[in-house]
């Protein structure tokens, strides 16, 4: 008995002391960026730095050791030297970054200032960076004799960029920093009041710049004066408040590391009377051993092997023998589940995925109240039920910290990883009893906060159950209809705008049952569900590519056809061989299918290697790639390029009114000349009005598609249209649509 009381003293008292060991490296780490700020400042508004610290290269040593300084002695060494000053910033930024890792910063300091890191690593350094390119460029623009096309993308393509990360410092402001409470909070809200109103001073300026530029045709036309001259102020306010929110980190960990400090005297004074008692305890342990060792064995089927938590028999008792000591109360229960961990598992073995899930077990602990009931209720489901709730605002704020908790950055062999989690809580009636319907309410929530993506939490409504017992008939149907062959590809043509002839179009799929048409919004969710939707797509691919083959069998004008691809498919090298295969299998060119892509895939920090690559794959064997949505996400020139987009679609959001709305037109026609600028086609969605059609064609747009020419149709009618466009007159197309049905039946 004793052994086991030393052991477990030991053990608390170690690891309270190595606390305060982490909190002085992410002191020591912070301090090391708080000495970046001043430099970064001096970098961007003065484009120099005269007096470098004389020390910090070596305290970068100490701190990160021999064989992990290189890369940040670099980073250090472009800020200080090298005169680019967008490029040297970028450095700084890397290094800030580096160092907030390597001091642990967001694991050590406390939840409320859990995004600190993240505004002084990332956002603000981000927005000094984008407003000093943009100054940069306009000083450079406005002393060239003329500007071409461009030149005249420059600006508006930068000012998108700087936009981006400004509104984002805005929107962390807004939604986080009004609400912190410790003693630097309020030097923080003063600061953060400043940075907002000279955010808004530079995009003022720098929207006089950017209708300047867009107007202009030489240099002289361009306003770059005053955006040059508000710059340095967003420059002084944004590192105030990174200065503030460094000063709130140090005063936070400060804080923390004290609270740690008393716990660790706390752990040994509770270690020595551990000591004492089991002495005590220990003759009558030794009588109740017998007893004991029956009752475990017992208990077995209660708990789980791996990590110790009560399982789900052990869950669905406690929930049978609960009782509620008020009328009015009502219980709670969170459900947990880490979204994809066979690829933990796979990435550093089963022993690891092991570990991480004992470690789990281990946070969901630290979380948990004196009457909460913890469990493991599947291979990566954990569950928090705790049988009285007195604040329900707070329990479902307890939901996003646990799942926060989870989802920081953890080390594994070495390796930086983290978790995607996912949550569903569900609370029951006040006064009503709890039965085993809340488990099955809570995983309803848990699916509901999944089809949102990772880092979601969702708090279970009457909604969801009729949603999914609707989809559940809705499941029954679907497979019926795809044995049926009810699920078909109808085509929305996409036309010319200066011929007016049908040049294309997309696959939209509809699910015809009997005489009622289906669209995609009614059964596709519930297809996601029930995993058919590998099934569907091979469907509707499959009935395209055989109309594609007899539309473009002849001799005459290519006709392209639309293929929405899944994200599954553009990770797949497999996938993107087979779409080949039966391309060539039925008789066609790779050039006469279109394979849309949406443009999220194309941001260049998430986009993974496996997509890009399997993108130009296709780009390779012959197919035409084009973006879709273009407009809406954050695709860069340099992806536009290097991908070898053929055809950007323009989204309908920049289409609708644009011939009557003067800013609408400014960002349309920014697309169109980028767009253009790069070689690249352009598309226009949504199209409704001749307005609109009028406006597209005096402006570069090369195709169009929407209402205004047609909404998806069934394959003849798509023919039919085809042959009115584009090769017969009016009184000979009834004929030669009879024809081409006749023809088609045939090929059948």
């Amino acid at each position: 008995m004793l052994a086991p009381s030393l052991l477990f003293a030991s053990l608390w008292f170690y690891n309270k002391f190595e606390n305060v060991n982490a909190i002085d490296r992410s002191l020591t780490g912070l301090g090391l960026i708080q000495a970046l700020g001043p430099l970064m400042q001096e970098k961007a508004l003065t484009g120099t730095i005269k007096s470098p610290p004389e020390h910090l290269k070596q305290q970068l040593v100490d701190f990160a050791g021999e064989n992990r300084v290189a890369s940040m002695l670099q980073d250090l060494r472009t800020l200080l030297g090298d005169p680019e000053v967008p490029l040297a910033l970028r450095k700084a930024q890397s290094l800030s970054t580096s160092l907030s890792q390597l001091a642990m910063l967001e694991s050590c300091v406390s939840y409320e200032a859990s995004r600190l890191p993240g505004l002084i690593n990332d956002t603000l350094p981000s927005v000094v960076i984008e407003s000093s390119t943009m100054v940069i460029n306009a000083k450079r623009l406005s002393e060239r004799p003329k500007i071409n096309t461009w030149d005249k993308m420059l600006i508006p393509v930068q000012g998108g960029q700087f936009k981006v990360a400004a509104d984002a410092a805005i929107r962390q402001i807004s939604a986080y920093v009004d609400a912190l409470t410790g003693e630097k909070a309020e030097a923080l809200r003063l600061n953060a009041e400043r940075y907002k109103k000279s955010n808004y001073a530079y995009q003022t300026e720098g929207a006089k710049l950017l209708r300047s530029t867009l107007k202009g045709s030489k240099g002289s036309d361009i306003i770059a004066e005053p955006v040059v001259t508000v710059q340095p102020d967003l420059v002084r306010s944004s590192f105030m408040l990174w200065q503030a929110s460094v000063d709130y980190l140090y005063q936070d960990l400060q804080k923390r590391r004290a609270e740690t400090l008393f716990a660790v005297s706390l752990a040994g004074v509770v270690g020595g009377l551990v000591i004492i008692a089991a002495f005590a305890i220990g003759v009558a342990l030794t009588r109740a051993l017998a007893d004991r060792t029956q009752k475990e064995f017992e208990n077995l089927d209660f708990h789980d092997p791996l990590t110790g938590l009560p399982n789900r028999r052990a869950l669905l008792k406690a929930i049978r023998t609960q009782t509620t000591s008020e009328q009015s109360s009502q219980s709670g229960l969170i459900l947990f589940d880490l979204r994809h961990f066979k690829k933990v598992n796979d990435r550093f073995g089963d022993h690891n995925g092991d570990s991480i899930l004992r470690d789990v077990a281990a946070q969901l602990m630290e979380f948990a109240g004196t009457d909460d009931f913890i469990g493991r209720t599947g291979g990566t489901e954990f569950l928090l039920l705790r049988p009285e709730i007195k604040d329900h605002a707070g329990f479902v704020q307890l939901g996003s910290q646990i799942l926060e908790g989870l989802e920081k950055e953890r080390t594994v062999d070495g390796h930086k990883t983290s978790l995607e989690v996912n949550a569903g809580l569900m609370i029951s009636q006040a006064g009503e009893p709890v039965t085993d319907q809340i488990l099955v309410d809570a995983a309803l929530a848990l699916r509901s906060a999944k089809q949102k993506g990772p880092g979601k939490v969702d708090l279970f409504t009457p909604v969801m159950r009729s949603h999914f017992e609707k989809n559940g008939e809705t499941v029954k149907q679907l497979k019926k209809a795809l044995g049926k062959g009810d699920i078909k590809p109808w085509f929305q043509p996409q036309v010319d705008v200066h011929t007016g002839k049908v040049v294309g179009a997309e696959a939209l799929v509809r699910w015809i049952d009997n005489d009622t048409i289906r669209y995609p919004g009614s059964f596709l969710p519930a297809a996601s569900e029930a995993g058919y939707m590998e099934q569907i797509d091979a469907t509707v691919r499959s009935k395209t590519l055989e109309l594609a083959a007899q539309m473009n069998g002849g001799a005459g004008q290519r006709i392209h056809f639309g293929l929405n691809v899944s994200s599954d498919l553009l990770s797949s090298a497999d996938a993107v061989e087979a779409l080949y295969n039966q391309v060539k299998d039925m008789g066609l060119e790779p050039t006469v299918v279109s394979v849309e892509i949406l443009e999220a895939v194309m941001i260049d920090e998430n986009a993974s290697t496996p997509i890009k690559e399997n993108i130009a794959r296709l780009s390779e064997l012959g197919f035409f790639v084009e973006l879709d949505d273009f407009g809406t996400g954050h695709s860069s020139i340099s992806s536009l390029r290097d991908l070898k987009i053929d055809r950007v679609k323009i989204d309908r959001t920049f289409i609708s009114g644009v011939d009557t709305d003067p800013d609408l037109q400014k960002f349309t026609s920014a697309l169109i000349n980028l767009a253009k600028s790069l070689d690249i086609s352009v598309l226009a969605e949504g199209v409704e009005t001749e307005g609109e059609l009028r406006w597209l064609q005096e402006n570069g747009c090369d195709v169009i598609q929407g209402f205004l020419v047609s909404k998806a149709v069934p394959e003849d009618q798509l023919a039919a249209m085809v042959l009115k466009r584009n090769f017969v007159s009016q009184n000979e197309e009834a004929y030669v649509v009879e024809q081409y049905r006749n023809g088609a039946q045939a090929l059948r």
